[in-house]
């Protein structure tokens, strides 16, 4: 039967093909684009639209066919069968979008799967519509035609998966989908009119309808009418996604951005906080090292209280500055907490000896009320919990002015090897408000301005307390009524060491040599005595109490005349009324008999209470300082019994590491220092622990020293040097199979997060930070350093020989105390002598040395740093301009150090050259005045004169100085300095002066071995 088409239901589903082929290549960027927990409800969705909008143009092509059946008569389709020739292709969209979401980057074998999964589908739902035309007889299918409209389905299906995989990628565009769509919807037509023409109808065959027939009528416009309906949603959405995706896309990427501007601020601020810490250290670091010597000489009392006040008022700045850099360290997220073992009994001798002298000055009693059960041997971070208790303890000193402080410590349990301890610091000062209470632990914030502007401080200390305690897994509570006190609560866990996890200190006595021993206690703070009493009574004594020194005198004099003496007295030194060591004395001399000992308790010094003791005749036998604790306690009582060695107990010393500066004498240490302040200041508080000292200028220069000489007992090395800084240093150090164990200990002004690591990770041993805190930095030593002379003398092995003594010849003056020739000071207008002054502190002759030096140094500044910039060598003109700010700020040449300063900061920034040559004017400008003046002024000055009595008597002279300038320079004394202007003057006008010029020059800048070697080549005054 000859055939036709209905030619615009043809258009019709041609039109159908290409936007359903639109929404494809869309659904497919959608499903790929789209997040894991969405791209589901895309690929169903889809399906099952595509599914439909390829049915659609498939049924409307069908209807576009025309038979001539008989007049009035019309095709009609199975309903059941229509419905079911959507499933294939549905299912095979479905398939192929889960491959294009699963297959990233396809290659041929994916795009020919893709395309027998499409064409199969597409085949399967055009036969399986075909069939469902209602006719009689049964269509019949020319097999030829069938195999090519399925190779032809094949081939233009290659073509949309092709298309689909492209459209997915990131190079899809909007022109490449309506271009896509436009081919695939016509190789879909052109697959179905193939199929079409596959079909054979009889000449006689006639339109048979059954009781689930559609008829034709109205069909294409129902069908056309909802396939455009559905497939216009479709697009709508994908579009509408899309865009929502490239505005999120959009967002995230300004979020991006923004995290990336955040954290190269917070890396920009910590860089910054790392600078302003070394620049600040610096300098105090001269300032805290420099009024402690200046406190251990001969001062009269007017200076020094003025000494005293700039030593604390500079340990008070340091700890603004360190609260300052703990915090953006916790609010970076960069600081760590430690695992470590440690004694809780160290930390609360650390915390007695940092709180415990503030404490007495106000006159208040520092308790520690530590529970018999609490262990002693934890794994945990002793830094970070002594850093929570002393802040608490602090400030718990600052907002009391009379009564108690007490520290209680409890064991709150915990699973096996870990224990929970909770710690408690409770004052009787001014109390806080609810709504005090309520902003407490907020950064920058204290209860109220008032007691911001009354007590001082930063605001920062409990919020550091409390992010602190939440690092090491704790939480922190206070409670507090105003006029009552405050109490400040936290709980944290810590591990237990596993050879020691017993509670308790470590006994010196049997378990029962104490039990039933009559004991006293004496002390006018109810709290104090409480707690002392719980102590000795956990030690097994029997004790009583008394209030006062009078109760005291009564209750041991009657109970010696009852024939039951106490064996053991604690008394507390200072009560009202009757002080202890009156109650002691009146006791003596009544001949109360005391069967032990008498223990002084006291929160004063030692030697104080040992002294007056002494002056009113009375005899003790040990001395415990408060506050009390488990350790403390039980080692006095052995020591007073005889069951340790005198001083080998903690009873009552409150220091860090007594011992650590005896320990260290004998030692040899290489300092590594590049300036020379710092080199001033370590060389002498290290010869004055007894130490031999050799100094390095830099990193390069140490390693010089050590391939000839190996024998130091440790490297305190600067991080920060030109040449070669220290990590770069302590590297190759660590390389050279001699020195592997050699102790190297930092010494940098960074304090930031990840310095200590990362000196740590280039071999380092430790970090000791600047300023220095004398004790600390001792303590560090002491932990690393063990003298060799100490070592051979445990052996049995004579030392190494010293060098030979020489004759003994007077020291010279002192440098500050030397006479100063030529014009005064005060002639010099280019540079604020009084500011130089300070810096040297008063040392004229020092000052005047750096006045010459800083004139021969920068003589050629201007040629040498042109020349440098004119090379391209940055590295040194930036090091000249940092130099050039450096000595210029030190003597007092203000206008050069600011100018200098902006040159440096412009060879830092990379500016220019033409901008750097302009700033070089500027400096070139502020030098030549300063050089002019400085060279008129030494001038002036003019060469000194030889001694008097001859030249025999200047050589004899000469010859005594150097010698005795060799036996220093051997020893690496510091007192070698103090040599260089009589070596001068003796070398005046002989010809030794030039040599002698270039070994004190050396001298001076603390090159020992360059001196030493200088001299040895000149042979001395012959």
């Amino acid at each position: 039967m000859a055939s036709s088409y209905n030619p615009w239901l043809v258009l019709l589903s041609v039109a159908i093909a290409i936007v359903a082929s639109y929404a494809a290549l869309g659904l497919a960027r959608r499903v790929v684009t789209n997040e894991e927990a969405t791209w589901r409800p895309w690929l169903a969705g889809g399906a099952l639209a595509m599914g439909f909008g390829i049915w659609a143009m498939h049924f409307i092509g069908m209807l576009a066919l025309r038979l001539p059946l008989n007049p009035g008569l019309s095709l009609s389709y199975s309903a059941p069968l229509t419905l079911a020739s959507m499933l294939p292709s549905t299912a095979a969209f479905g398939l192929l979008l889960y491959m294009i979401r699963r297959v990233r980057q396809p290659h041929a074998v994916h795009i020919a799967l893709g395309s027998l999964i499409l064409g199969a589908g597409i085949g399967g739902m055009h036969y399986a519509g075909m069939a469902a035309i209602e006719i009689a007889p049964v269509l019949r299918f020319d097999v030829g035609m069938v195999a090519l409209s399925v190779v032809v389905a094949v081939s233009f299906a290659s073509v949309g998966v092709w298309l689909a995989f492209r459209q997915a990628g990131a190079r899809a565009s909007h022109r490449t989908q309506v271009l896509g769509a436009a081919v695939m919807g016509c190789a879909v037509a052109a697959m179905h009119y193939t199929g079409m023409e596959a079909a054979h109808f009889a000449d006689n065959c006639v339109s048979v309808s059954s009781a689930w027939s559609l008829p034709s009528d109205g069909l294409a416009t129902a069908v056309s009418a909802g396939a455009f309906l559905i497939l216009g949603f479709t697009i709508l959405i994908t579009v509408m996604d899309a865009r929502l995706g490239e505005q999120n896309s959009r967002l995230m990427q300004d979020l991006r951005a923004a995290k990336e501007q955040a954290e190269e601020a917070a890396r920009a601020k910590s860089d910054f906080l790392a600078n302003m810490s070394h620049e600040i250290r610096t300098p105090m670091n001269a300032i805290i090292g420099m009024s402690m010597l200046a406190l251990k000489t001969d001062l009269n009392p007017r200076q020094r209280n003025y000494v005293d006040k700039v030593h604390r008022s500079a340990k008070g700045l340091l700890g603004i500055i360190n609260d300052i850099l703990d915090f953006s360290k916790i609010d970076a997220g960069k600081l760590a907490v430690e695992n470590i073992p440690f004694s809780l009994a160290e930390v609360l001798d650390n915390l007695a000896n940092q709180v415990g002298y503030k404490a007495e000055d106000k006159g208040l009693e520092l308790v520690f009320d530590v529970a018999r059960d609490v262990p002693d041997a934890l794994v945990g971070d002793p830094l970070r919990l002594g850093q929570v208790l002393i802040n608490l303890g602090n400030n718990a000193v600052k907002f009391t002015d009379q009564g108690e402080i007490t520290v209680a410590v409890r064991k709150l349990g915990g699973p096996g090897a870990d224990a929970t301890l909770s710690f408690q610091v409770k004052d009787t000062g001014i109390g806080m408000s609810p709504p005090q209470l309520e902003r407490l632990f907020a950064s920058f914030s204290q209860a109220d301005s008032s007691t911001s502007r009354k007590y001082g401080g930063t605001g920062l200390g409990l919020a550091i307390c409390k992010s602190l305690v939440e690092l090491m897994h704790g939480r922190i509570e206070a409670s507090s009524l105003p006029g009552k006190g405050s109490s400040f609560r936290f709980e944290l866990p810590f591990g237990l060491q596993e050879a020691t996890s017993q509670a308790g200190p470590a006994r010196m006595l049997q378990a029962d040599e104490l039990r039933g021993r009559r004991a006293l206690v004496v002390d006018d703070n109810e709290i104090a005595r409480t707690v002392t009493a719980a102590l000795a009574r956990d030690m097994g004594l029997a004790v009583e109490l008394a209030d006062s020194g009078a109760v005291a005198v009564r209750m041991a004099s009657d109970a010696a005349r009852a024939g039951t003496p106490y064996e053991l007295l604690f008394v507390d030194w200072k009560m009202p009324g009757m002080n202890g060591v009156e109650a002691l004395r009146q006791l003596q001399n009544q001949r109360v008999r005391i069967d032990a000992a008498s223990i002084m308790v006291t929160a004063y010094e030692r030697d104080d209470v040992m002294d007056s003791a002494h002056a009113a005749g009375v005899s003790l036998q040990a001395v415990l300082t408060k506050p009390v604790t488990p350790s403390t306690l039980l080692e006095t009582v052995a020591e007073v019994l005889g069951r340790c060695q005198p001083g080998k107990a903690r009873g009552g010393e409150r220091s860090p590491a007594p011992g650590a500066p005896r320990s260290l004498v004998g030692a040899r240490v290489l300092l590594v220092e590049d300036n020379l302040l710092n080199q001033e200041l370590a060389m002498e508080l290290l010869s004055d622990a007894g130490m031999q000292v050799v100094l390095a200028q830099n990193g390069r220069d140490a390693l010089h020293v050590l391939q000839d000489d190996i024998a130091f007992d440790g490297i305190l090395m600067d991080c920060q040097m030109p040449v070669m800084d220290g990590f770069e240093a302590t590297r190759a150090i660590r390389d050279d199979p001699r020195l592997t164990t050699m102790p190297v200990l930092a010494m940098t002004a960074n304090a930031m997060a990840g310095d200590r690591e990362r000196v740590l990770a280039v071999g380092m041993n430790d970090h000791i930070s600047k300023p220095i805190d004398v004790d600390e930095m001792f303590n560090v030593l002491a932990r690393w350093i063990k003298p060799r002379q100490r070592q051979r003398a445990a052996l049995g092995m004579a030392p190494s020989p010293a060098p030979a003594a020489a004759p003994p010849v007077p020291a010279a003056p002192a440098t500050s105390a030397a006479p100063v020739d030529g014009r005064p000071l005060d002639a010099l207008r280019t540079i604020d002598t009084a500011a130089g002054l300070r810096r040297t502190q008063q040392n004229q002759g020092l000052y005047r040395r750096m006045l010459i030096k800083f004139a021969e140094g920068h003589r050629d500044f201007g040629t040498g740093f042109a020349a440098a910039v004119e090379r391209g060598d940055m590295a040194l003109a930036t090091r000249m301009a940092h130099t050039l700010r450096g000595t210029a700020g030190t003597i007092g040449a203000n206008a050069v150090w600011q100018a200098a300063t902006e040159l440096e900061l412009a060879c830092d920034q990379g500016r220019p050259r033409a901008a750097q040559l302009a700033l070089l004017a500027v400096v070139q400008r502020e030098l030549g005045p300063v050089l002019e003046e400085l060279r008129t002024w030494t001038a002036a000055n003019g060469p000194a004169t030889p001694p008097a009595g001859g030249a025999a008597e200047a050589k004899a002279e000469l010859a005594r100085l150097t010698q005795r300038l060799r036996t220093l320079l051997v020893e690496s004394d510091p007192e070698a300095v103090a040599l260089v202007a009589a070596l001068r003057r003796a070398a005046a006008g002989s010809a030794a002066q030039q040599p002698i010029h270039a070994i004190t020059q050396a001298v001076d800048d603390f090159r020992f071995d360059e001196a030493l070697e200088a001299l040895d080549q000149w042979g001395g005054a012959s």
